[in-house]
């Protein structure tokens, strides 16, 4: 459904390094049996402002059900494929996707990019106590 043009590019993508201060999501969740909310989020906060996006503008950049679904569907997508993932955590932007039939991913993308965004570091730090309000995920990722 969706191909990848940037890997025409001919940036080097090299591997992201864990800082060693950095602690991941996933280290959070696997100390504790009950992942932490508020360490959660905080984590979180620090980052969205990686990518320039305040933790309070999320609520007015929540797009309607049907886009919200789709954009959705692309962040599991962005998440799920290496190297998107690593395009997008060292480049501190969304790879470019089209779909083959028409620019719909294109506009979505540019649109919600800050939903999209959010969702793409829900979906890769494996944020327990966020994933339960994305719909269609049931909690689970």
């Amino acid at each position: 459904m969706i191909r990848r043009w940037f890997n025409k590019k001919q940036k080097s993508s090299q591997p992201i390094q864990e800082s060693p201060a950095a602690e991941t999501a996933a280290g959070l969740c696997k100390k504790a049996a009950n992942p932490d909310p508020v360490r959660e989020i905080s984590h979180f906060k620090s980052r969205l402002k990686d990518f320039d996006i305040e933790f309070s503008q999320l609520a007015a950049c929540t797009p309607k059900e049907e886009n919200r679904l789709q954009a959705i569907q692309v962040a599991e997508e962005i998440a799920a494929d290496p190297e998107m993932r690593n395009y997008f955590l060292t480049w501190k932007r969304l790879p470019l996707l089209h779909d083959e039939k028409s620019q719909v991913q294109k506009l979505t993308m540019k649109r919600q990019r800050e939903y999209i965004t959010a969702l793409t570091l829900i979906f890769i730090e494996n944020y327990q106590v966020l994933m339960q309000y994305v719909p269609g995920t049931g909690g689970k990722h």
